[in-house]
């Protein structure tokens, strides 16, 4: 009896001394799914509607807590973040570079909670910046002259994020994810009688996978 009351105290303890709070850093590589628009007439072929794959890469880093006395299985972690991005599509032969920098808030909630490994998901909301550049900027720059366009090289962001995670030691871990932005703006934007043309970018879907270090 004895032992099993001590097998017992030593499997609470394990659960107790499960994910502890504290600073991460994160870094991996992503996917995006890139959609260019065109809506009215601009007039030139310098871009073509179509969509296109984006890679890069993404770093992270933040603060984690959980809340509870005993499992603490619940938790959140605040964190700033930059993904970067490059494209070549082949429908218009243009080169995009996207630059996304922001701030950001998870819920987590680990389903395996033990002292050493902890698996579960996340989901979350952040606030960023998006600026894009490409190889018909100064191009599209020197359209601004005519009355009635605007150029929106930087524009503000929102993405969700939904994933899973695993902490597969004390500092050491592993998370995959997806993020969907929801803002669309113009890149370019051309209002006449007519009505209003432009051009968009969007990242519409991205994947990532990062490789997390908790101190």
């Amino acid at each position: 009896m004895r032992k099993l009351v001590c097998c017992g105290l030593l499997l609470i303890g394990s659960v107790v001394l499960a994910e502890k709070r504290g600073f991460y850093v994160s870094a991996g590589l992503q996917y995006a799914l890139v959609k260019t628009t065109i809506t009215g007439s601009l007039g030139f072929n310098l871009y073509t509607s179509g969509q296109s794959n984006m890679y890069g890469f993404s770093m992270e880093g933040g603060y984690k807590f959980f809340l509870g006395k005993r499992e603490k299985r619940n938790g959140f972690r605040v964190y700033a973040f930059y993904d970067y991005g490059y494209d070549n599509p082949t429908f218009n032969g243009a080169r995009y570079n996207n630059n996304v920098y922001g701030v950001g808030v998870d819920y987590l909630f680990n389903f395996i909670n033990t002292r050493e490994i902890q698996t579960g998901f996340f989901m979350g909301i952040a606030f960023a910046g998006s600026s894009w550049n490409n190889s018909g900027a100064s191009f599209v720059e020197s359209l601004t002259k005519y009355p009635g366009t605007s150029i929106n090289f930087s524009y503000f962001q929102i993405p969700l994020r939904f994933g899973v995670r695993a902490n597969v030691t004390k500092h050491q871990g592993f998370e995959f994810g997806l993020k969907i932005p929801i803002v669309r703006n113009y890149y370019f934007r051309s209002v006449t009688p007519s009505g209003v043309s432009g051009v968009t970018f969007q990242r519409s879907l991205v994947l990532y996978s990062n490789y997390v270090w908790n101190f």
